[in-house]
């Protein structure tokens, strides 16, 4: 397989600072989900606009209120209830300082990336 994974970290291609990625973890107490404090980590990729070819590969995808995909050779996480890290709520992705949501993310692990699509969370 071919790991495109230089590419996406490619300085003709990535963001040159990284981009901010805001983690929420948390655990289960007396049959609630209790958070913890958010994280802000950064991680090295590239940000865009999100297309019409994008838009068709996730169900949510016809949206009006911004979407963005991000490419990146660490996890990027959707809300899950186990799995690599801990139980946790979706990654919030800032992108010329407004936030997304992730809402889908595609494990190109193999290629050397993880490809996550993000909404964005400010109303019109």
């Amino acid at each position: 397989m071919i790991n495109v994974g230089r590419v996406v970290l490619s300085r003709n291609f990535a963001q040159p600072k990284g981009f901010k990625v805001y983690r929420t973890t948390g655990a289960w107490a007396n049959g609630r989900f209790v958070l913890d404090p958010e994280k802000q980590l950064t991680l090295q990729g590239t940000v865009t606009v999100a297309n019409a070819d994008d838009l068709e590969q996730i169900p949510e995808g016809d949206r009006v209120s911004g979407m963005i995909c991000s490419y990146s050779p660490q996890p990027i996480y959707v809300t899950r209830a186990d799995g690599e890290e801990s139980p946790g709520v979706s990654d919030e992705i800032e992108w010329r300082g407004e936030r997304y949501r992730v809402k889908a993310v595609l494990p190109w692990i193999d290629f050397g990336y993880y490809k996550a699509f993000g909404e964005r969370m400010a109303g019109d």
